[in-house]
C-alpha cells in the first residue's frame, strides 16, 4: 500500500511498536488517553507514561513532517505565519509560526559536501550584504564552479583580512587541500588571505588567484548570492545572529543536497 501523508516514515499499525522515551524498551501497555484523546501508554520497565506520537525524544511530530517545514521554509520565500496555515490546511497538522522557527533553530545541521566528487579545480569567493537586528553583516561564501557546492561559509560584521582567512581555511578543511585557481572580486582582503591559507611556498603548488568582477569570471557565486537575497528579501532582517546562522546552515544544506541529486539524476 502506498502512503502519502506526511506521516508515512515506515509506521504502520501493528508493524510498528512504539518504544520508551525514557529508558527506549518496548514494554508498555495502553494507559487511558490525554484531554485530546491521544493514547497514553505506560512502561513496564521503567513506569514512565508517554504518547507515542513522534519518532524524535521530546517531539509531538515525526522527523519528516519537521524535515518537511524546514526545507520549505529555508528554500523557498514563504513566510513561518503562512507555511503553518498551509500545514494546517494541506495535512491538518496544527503548527504555529513560532513552533516551526523553533524547529529551524533546534535543526541546525552540518553543511553537506560530496567529497566523492572533486572539489579542487575552481572556487569563487564572494561575499553579500544581510541585515541582522536590522545592522549590516556580510555574508562570505566558497562556492565550486565544478561540482556547484557551497564549500564554506561565514556571517561577520565588516569585510576584514580576519574574515577573509577564516571562510577560506573552513572551504580548505572542508576539501582536503587547495584548488587549481580561486577567483575573487576587487577586495585586497582576498589577496593576504589566499597568500596565508593556500600556502604560497616554492616547493608547493600554488593556487592561480584570478581577480573578476560579477558579470565576469564570478558570476557562479554571484548567482548564488541572488539566490540568498530572493529567499530572504520576504523578511527585511534576521532577529539575531543565532537565528540566521541556523537559516544559513540549512539553506546551504539543502542546496547541496539538492545539488548532489541533480548531478547523479543526470549520471
Amino acid at each position: 500500500m502506498i502512503q502519502t501523508d506526511l506521516y508515512s516514515f515506515g509506521y504502520k499499525k501493528g508493524n510498528l511498536v512504539p518504544w520508551c522515551k525514557k529508558c527506549t524498551k518496548k514494554l508498555f501497555y495502553k494507559d487511558g488517553k490525554t484531554d485530546y484523546g491521544q493514547q497514553l501508554y505506560k512502561c513496564k520497565n521503567c513506569g514512565f507514561r508517554f504518547v507515542w506520537c513522534s519518532d524524535l525524544p521530546n517531539r509531538r511530530f515525526f522527523s519528516n513532517v519537521i524535515d518537511f517545514a524546514i526545507d520549505i521554509y529555508t528554500t523557498t520565500g514563504i513566510g513561518l505565519r503562512t507555511l503553518a496555515r498551509k500545514m494546517l490546511n494541506f495535512f491538518g497538522i496544527r503548527i504555529s509560526g513560532e513552533g516551526i522557527r523553533q524547529w529551524v533553530l533546534a535543526g541546525k545541521q552540518e553543511l553537506f559536501v560530496d567529497n566523492n566528487v572533486d572539489n579542487l579545480q575552481t572556487w569563487c569567493v564572494d561575499e553579500t550584504y544581510i541585515k541582522i537586528k536590522g545592522v549590516g553583516h556580510w555574508l562570505w561564501i566558497v562556492y565550486c564552479v565544478e561540482t556547484r557546492q557551497i564549500l564554506a561559509w561565514h556571517i561577520s560584521e565588516g569585510r576584514f583580512f580576519k574574515d577573509a582567512k577564516l571562510v577560506l581555511e573552513k572551504a580548505k578543511q572542508v576539501a582536503g587541500g587547495i584548488p587549481e585557481k580561486i577567483i575573487t572580486d576587487g577586495l585586497y582582503q582576498y589577496d593576504a588571505a589566499i597568500k596565508k591559507v593556500m600556502f604560497w611556498r616554492l616547493h608547493e603548488r600554488k593556487a592561480k588567484h584570478v581577480k573578476d568582477s560579477g558579470i565576469g569570471k564570478n558570476s557562479p557565486v554571484e548567482r548564488v548570492n541572488r539566490e540568498v537575497k530572493r529567499r530572504i528579501k520576504w523578511f527585511s532582517t534576521f532577529q539575531c545572529i543565532d537565528g540566521a546562522k541556523a537559516f544559513f546552515a540549512l539553506f546551504f544544506h539543502f542546496f547541496n543536497l539538492r545539488t548532489a541529486q541533480a548531478r547523479v539524476n543526470t549520471g
